[in-house]
């Protein structure tokens, strides 16, 4: 091989990096758009790994099979629960409109509102006609949108279509070839081959804690809501306490969006000790020993991360990237806590 001048090997890398550039930009920018099917399909595909790989070890012709019917029985499952939520919601909406109606035509504001509520408003100086009226024309402008709602409810349905098919077919292929990919990263990466393993590890390691966290979270704040709801009195215990599991999805905030309302209604309801009973249920027992001892517990003694930086990466997380923070928070803070280990092991000046 003859050897080429300096000038234009220099020229051929930069060439070549200006042109390496510009197809990964265009890359990005063409899976951007898919960026959130891609992740969620990822998800799936971690979580599921360690059972699929059991199935292939037993047996290795079955592996197109169990990639197939482990993606589609947590996307199944995913949908049955977003549908139960769905469809509850709706319900008691439902129901809450016709209790409300009957209410006010039988005893007018008096027995809508209860006769605590309504005295207290009228010792504030708040018409408890006026405020019923507002609230109905706020329920008549919002009926007036309805064709509009509709219009982005089957937008988001078509858009939701789209996401469960995209992340169905990654979790597919990564649970297939994963092993083949991560070699090729590995390969790939002009890193030594066990940085790059190290930092697989990482990523692999926290995404399954946060699931695992996540799911044994829900589960607690479930059974422990249930308790409380039927304790304390309130209407089927079992179907709050279903919505609260689910709302626990959302850190801290979650699950206040079901025991909050509830303890009003039991405060609007002369059910004063009870109201304070289940705030505090809800503050210490719900939300307190699950995000904040629980779920901290569960991801930090996995990856081996301070709680602090448990804390900084869940809510951080949420904060930056929305729902799916409480996952790609804790990855990026695992890598990158990965990546000061190994500068401090191998790189830091002596």
């Amino acid at each position: 091989m003859i050897d080429q001048p300096p000038e234009r090997m220099r020229l051929q890398r930069w060439t070549f990096l200006a042109l390496f550039a510009a197809a990964g930009y265009l890359f990005w920018r063409t899976a951007e758009p898919l960026w959130v099917p891609l992740f969620l399909g990822l998800l799936v595909a971690v979580g599921t790994f360690p059972l699929h790989k059991r199935i292939v070890a037993r047996s290795p012709k079955r592996a197109a099979l169990s990639a197939a019917g482990l993606t589609a029985a947590i996307l199944i499952a995913s949908l049955a629960v977003l549908g139960f939520v769905l469809a509850i919601v709706s319900t008691q909406l439902v129901q809450l409109a016709r209790t409300a109606s009957e209410h006010y035509k039988h005893g007018g504001t008096a027995e809508l509102l209860g006769p605590k509520l309504h005295g207290f408003l009228a010792r504030v100086g708040v018409d408890p006609e006026t405020l019923v009226g507002k609230v109905a024309q706020a329920a008549e402008a919002a009926a007036g949108n309805v064709a509009h709602a509709t219009g982005t409810l089957v937008a988001f349905s078509l858009g939701g279509v789209v996401v469960v098919v995209f992340a169905a077919l990654t979790s597919y292929y990564l649970l297939r070839e994963g092993e083949e990919i991560t070699a090729w990263l590995v390969d790939v990466l002009p890193l030594p081959d066990g940085q790059v393993w190290e930092l697989v590890r990482n990523f692999r390691d926290v995404t399954q804690a946060m699931l695992l966290g996540t799911g044994v979270t829900a589960l607690y704040q479930g059974v422990i809501s249930v308790i409380g709801y039927w304790v304390l009195g309130v209407p089927n215990p079992g179907l709050w306490a279903s919505l609260t599991a689910v709302a626990s999805l959302l850190p801290g905030i979650g699950t206040a969006l079901v025991w909050a309302p509830l303890s009003i209604w039991l405060l609007a309801t002369s059910a004063i000790g009870r109201g304070l009973g289940l705030i505090a249920w809800g503050m210490v027992l719900v939300v307190g020993v699950a995000d904040y001892v629980l779920r901290p517990r569960l991801l930090g003694t996995k990856v081996k991360m301070n709680e602090l930086l448990v804390f900084i990466a869940i809510f951080g997380g949420i904060e930056a990237f929305g729902l799916l923070g409480l996952i790609l928070g804790p990855i990026v803070t695992a890598v990158f806590v990965a990546l000061v280990r190994i500068y401090q092991r191998e790189y830091r000046p002596r």
